[in-house]
């Protein structure tokens, strides 16, 4: 029997096209099953290089979204830090107002310490760390910005802290007794000069007399140091007055002013005498009384003032004090040497201390969340608390009452909330650090919703939609049956069968 040769007939294509649908088959069940066009990178062909550029932007994105995350951590400690510190400034605010000494001078005692306790908890705010990385250090964000109040205010490791150098400031400026002025009388003339051209100390700025009073003033001539002088022309009447202007160290005014009795002198005031000289020699003690008072008072809150400003330096500043131990006549302020004084603030030290941080949160964006605890509104507290916990008020002294308003005046205002608008305030940081805030979640919106794009189109790269899938797969199950049968039966032909 003759069988018929299956060259004939095409089988061999026919199982290849089987096999190829087999395979077509078994991708479009993998596909169905987990969504995804390709198992590899291979199987993606050209749409892969696609695929990867877009994954990449998406990564991309997703590593900014986590860097906007740490920031906000960052800005929410910085948050509860300025509320802190507002809070702590606002209590200190109500309890130094001047002449509020409270029942037997009660302030006198309390005052002092409350401004320890202040400071303390000051530092330890300025001192806070997230995660490691200190807030208030600028660039340095790995150092400790601020030394401990002990240190600060009593020294530490032989160096000398703020109540050291305070105290030496204060005898540089009181010197004498009559703060570096020298106060001379010749028969109807009383002068007063400048003991040299230095920092310390009285300035004179202006002389000047009430009405009709029969004095001849010599005002001062602007150049260091300055003279003035008082001479007496006639005998003046009671109620007539006599002022001397004077500037402070800490760049603050005030005014003596002596005013002309017949009866027995009290403060701030010189007895008429009954000729020129004999009332020139009576202005002179009263006015050396007087000068003595103000050293002790309005003088010494002032150079406390001035110490704070030299040894809680600002930014691009630096630590300045008296150089001794003659600090009574000391002429001039030197760099202090860090071996021998407390460097209160070890943090970074820019002039911009919001862009001494910064995070990149998008391709062409950075953010600047920077701080510092040398800045003005920081700086002003710290100041504010070390000289009011360096006094020492006591009812048996007389200086204790002038002291306290004259200390007590000039660190309100340096807490004051009219300093809320200049730069480096603690509502500027807050409201800047705010800002960037507001800056990032519009950013971070506009980012989901980028993200949000490029995932749909990667979706529609790299996935298939399940009805085509199933509507190919059935289409393709049907091929494959008629093509098993088709083959079956070509493959059984032979010529007997065919005869038949």
């Amino acid at each position: 029997m003759t069988t018929i040769g299956r060259t004939f007939y095409p089988v061999q294509t026919s199982m290849e096209q089987i096999g190829r649908m087999q395979d077509r088959f078994a991708a479009l069940q993998k596909q169905l099953a987990t969504g995804q066009k390709a198992s590899n990178l291979a199987e993606m062909g050209s749409t892969r290089y696609f695929s990867l550029s877009v994954r990449a932007r998406a990564n991309r994105i997703s590593g900014y979204g986590e860097s906007i995350d740490m920031v906000n951590l960052r800005l929410d400690a910085f948050n509860q830090v300025t509320t802190s510190l507002e809070k702590v400034a606002q209590s200190a605010r109500t309890a130094i107002t001047p002449s509020a000494f409270g029942s037997s001078a009660f302030s006198y005692g309390t005052v002092p310490s409350l401004a320890r306790a202040n400071l303390d908890q000051m530092v330890d705010l300025l001192n806070t760390d997230v995660n490691g990385r200190y807030l208030f250090s600028g660039a340095k964000t790995d150092q400790k910005p601020v030394q401990g109040t002990s240190a600060i205010l009593d020294g530490a490791g032989g160096k000398a802290g703020f109540s050291q150098v305070a105290a030496e400031r204060q005898q540089a400026d009181v010197g004498n007794g009559l703060g570096r002025l020298t106060l001379t009388g010749a028969t109807d003339t009383v002068t007063l000069s400048e003991d040299g051209a230095h920092p310390f100390g009285f300035k004179l700025s202006t002389v000047t007399s009430t009405g009709s009073a029969p004095v001849t003033l010599t005002q001062p001539n602007g150049t260091a140091p300055q003279t003035a002088s008082i001479q007496f022309t006639g005998v003046p009447i009671a109620g007539q007055t006599v002022s001397v202007g004077l500037t402070l160290p800490d760049g603050s005014s005030d005014t003596v002013t002596l005013t002309a009795v017949t009866g027995t002198p009290g403060a701030g005031e010189f007895q008429i005498g009954a000729d020129v000289n004999t009332t020139a020699a009576n202005f002179k003690t009263a006015l050396q009384s007087s000068l003595t008072t103000e050293g002790g008072t309005t003088l010494a809150a002032a150079s406390n003032n001035a110490a704070a400003n030299n040894f809680f330096n600002a930014q691009g500043q630096q630590v300045m004090r008296v150089p001794g131990p003659n600090f009574a006549t000391a002429t001039s302020l030197v760099v202090a040497d860090p071996t021998t004084t407390v460097i209160w603030y070890q943090g970074g030290n820019d002039t911009n201390a919001r862009a001494s941080v910064q995070a990149k949160v998008d391709d062409n964006q950075t953010v600047s969340y920077g701080a510092q605890a040398n800045e003005m509104g920081t700086l002003q507290m710290m100041r504010s608390f070390a000289v009011l916990a360096v006094q020492n008020f006591t009812t048996s002294d007389p200086t204790s009452e002038g002291r306290y308003d004259a200390i007590a005046s000039r660190n309100a205002d340096r807490m004051s909330p009219i300093q809320s608008g200049q730069q480096g305030s603690l509502e500027l940081l807050a409201v800047e650090l705010s800002n960037t805030k507001v800056a990032m979640a519009d950013i971070s919106t506009r980012h989901d919703a980028y993200v949000e794009q490029l995932n749909s189109m990667v979706s529609k790269v790299e996935t298939v939609p399940d009805e085509q899938t199933a509507a190919e797969l059935l289409a393709l199950q049907t091929r494959l049956q008629a093509s098993y049968q088709a083959t079956s039966m070509i493959s059984q032909l032979s010529l007997v069968n065919y005869i038949k």
